[in-house]
């Protein structure tokens, strides 16, 4: 699910020959090159709120307990291409409140990832720090303990990212996420007699990542310049 590589944001400026000073300088190209990012996502992110209005006049509202978490059309349409949609809907619903903003909605989920991420790394700290802890799961926890602090690390910048209008970088750092969770899934499974005691926490981080991933990889390559 990695996005189209070959494309940029903008096309490189073009060099015109003069025997005089170059008419782009590099801080007017940087700028340049900030100000047209910006516009792409701001775009990108405009179609995506037309599509989900769209949705909302046209379906009807759920219901049933959903229904109070106020899992509006808007939202079903939004989370309806993820990985897994109805965690979507029920991790974002409960922050959401007026009319709906696919921004919002994409920080939510990944704040979400942050929750859970940061609950599993404190877990495995103690786990670490416990006494009655077997020696033989401990180079296990050493692994997970180091995968997840990149994990975290990578889920900051690309919440900072998506804040600076840079979807696609916040994709890449997000995407890292998925492969810092498998590095510890596998020290495990390389750990004869060991079980993961975090493995259900695990798995829905995957799938809380995984949402934020398809979301960002949506914005990239729906809406190509």
């Amino acid at each position: 699910m990695q996005p189209d590589r070959s494309w940029s944001f903008v096309s490189a400026p073009r060099r015109r020959r003069t025997s005089r000073r170059r008419f782009y300088q590099g801080g007017e190209t940087m700028d340049h090159f900030r100000f047209n990012q910006t516009l792409f996502l701001v775009g990108a992110l405009s179609c995506l709120l037309l599509s989900t209005i769209a949705a909302a006049r046209s379906t009807p509202l759920n219901s049933g307990s959903r229904q109070l978490l106020a899992v509006t059309p808007a939202l079903t349409q939004f989370c309806s291409g993820t990985d897994n949609p109805t965690l979507c809907t029920d991790t974002i619903a409960p922050f959401l409140g007026g009319s709906f903003d696919p921004v919002k909605a994409l920080e939510t989920e990944m704040k979400a990832t942050l929750k859970k991420a940061s609950d599993i790394a404190a877990s495995i700290s103690k786990q670490l720090q416990d006494p009655t802890t077997k020696k033989n799961a401990l180079d296990a926890l050493n692994i997970c303990k180091s995968q997840y602090g990149d994990m975290l690390d990578s889920i900051n910048e690309s919440l900072n990212l998506v804040a600076q209008l840079n979807v696609v970088d916040a994709y890449h750092k997000m995407s890292a996420v998925i492969s810092y969770k498998s590095s510890c899934d596998d020290a495990y499974d390389e750990s004869p007699g060991v079980d993961m005691p975090f493995r259900q926490e695990s798995t829905i981080l995957f799938q809380l990542s995984g949402n934020c991933v398809t979301a960002l990889h949506t914005i990239v390559n729906n809406h190509k310049v």
